[in-house]
């Protein structure tokens, strides 16, 4: 007997829930950098050991919590994790005179392991939400959650107007909505009863696409995301001299990009060879690091993070369709955990090291590093990762209908 099909309603909800609590965490995000980078002054050593700190605690929940969402009814779990999100920043908003290094580091573990707590739940949930084949739905999902979260920049840019304390009472209650829209969707019962990590990470060895493309992704992750992450904002401050608008003018450039190239995937999708690619963008992320290492004027930074943005968000929804509909559904969750898992684990060392790189040898020397990765991966990856030749299920499902 055929699967009912999810309810008509189901997915708006999902996105609606998934486009606040990412504005939500867009907004953590920025205040993160916001407050280490340009209210506490903090230099490029200090600033990426901090990094280091808030990605470790992260990690374990995020493997606990890809174990418990395949045994667990999702909804409620996200239900219990939104709401507590609402505290941290409330906690902070009401002890403001206390805000220091330590304090600001504390506040971002708590948040990023919320987060990750959740994450599995959340991303396994969206093969029984759609009725799209799943690179479709990933696409548009990133893609209409975006564009949501980009209010959370124009929220940040503006956080010295403000205030901090009123921006994190916002942010507060972007995860209060954000429930409310979760609390929308129906039941999902558990689609496993295995608590055993080792299934999931023996299932995902026995998927070698999805195995390689994680590990491919996590490699890419340590100096081309840690590049944005780490060396981006000390950038801003200190070779273009700017503030916190311009700041979130750079986050905003680096979205609309992201957000435009999905919309454009989204036309060409179902894509037969996806892999293929995600190999060739990481040619042109090289060209784009480049680039930017030569310290080019503000019109031309912000097209090249601009490309940036677009580079990243193909790149990235192409790694999150390809496991989410190669990895077995009764270990799904936890497979995504891994792939979560691998951006959490590739933070730190990354921001270790382009932190450590950045302080001792200059702010641009951090994107050296990415380009030399970039390419590397397209050569690795073309000739033994198998992602070449891939072709995608939800192509293979549709093209029989497409001769009928």
């Amino acid at each position: 007997m055929p699967a009912a099909l999810p309810g008509r309603a189901d997915f708006p909800w999902y996105l609606a829930s998934s486009g606040l609590a990412l504005a939500a965490m867009t907004l953590q995000g920025f205040l993160i950098q916001w407050l280490l980078v340009f209210h506490l002054q903090t230099d490029a050593m200090r600033f990426g050991f901090s990094r280091a700190l808030m990605e470790l605690p992260p990690i374990l929940l995020l493997l606990l919590g890809g174990m418990y969402a395949d045994r667990a009814d999702g909804r409620r779990m996200l239900l219990l994790i939104s709401c507590a999100a609402c505290l941290p920043p409330l906690a902070v908003a009401a002890t403001l005179g206390h805000l220091g290094y330590w304090v600001v580091i504390a506040f971002g573990a708590v948040m990023a392991a919320l987060q990750s707590a959740g994450d599995p739940a959340r991303a396994a949930m969206l093969n029984r939400v759609t009725r799209m084949d799943i690179q479709r739905t990933v696409t548009a999902m990133t893609v209409v959650t975006t564009f949501v979260a980009m209010g959370a920049f124009w929220i940040g840019g503006r956080v010295e107007s403000l205030g901090l304390a009123n921006v994190l009472v916002i942010q507060a209650g972007l995860f209060a909505l954000s429930a409310g829209a979760i609390g929308r969707l129906p039941p999902l019962p558990p689609a496993s009863g295995s608590l055993d990590l080792r299934r999931g990470l023996r299932a995902l060895w026995q998927t070698p696409v999805a195995r390689n493309v994680i590990g491919i992704n996590f490699v890419s992750a340590l100096f081309n995301a840690g590049a944005y992450i780490v060396v981006m904002p000390l950038l801003v401050r200190e070779v273009y001299a700017a503030d916190a608008a311009f700041l979130a003018a750079m986050m905003m450039a680096f979205t609309i990009g992201s957000s435009g190239s999905n919309v454009l995937l989204f036309l060409f999708m179902p894509l037969a060879r996806p892999g293929r690619v995600f190999l060739a963008m990481q040619l042109t992320r090289a060209a784009i690091l480049a680039m930017l290492w030569y310290e080019p004027p503000v019109w031309l930074f912000f097209a090249l993070i601009c490309a940036w943005g677009a580079n990243m968000g193909i790149t990235s929804t192409l790694v999150r369709t390809t496991v989410q509909e190669t990895a077995p559904a009764a270990h799904r969750a936890k497979i995504l955990a891994v792939l979560l898992a691998s951006f959490l684990i590739a933070s730190p060392i990354s921001a270790l090291t382009l932190g450590l790189v950045a302080g001792m040898t200059g702010v641009q020397s951090g994107l050296l590093l990415g380009i030399v990765i970039s390419v590397g991966i397209f050569v690795v990856g073309v000739l033994s990762s198998g992602l070449w030749h891939f072709e995608s299920p939800s192509f293979a499902r549709r093209t029989p209908a497409r001769s009928e």
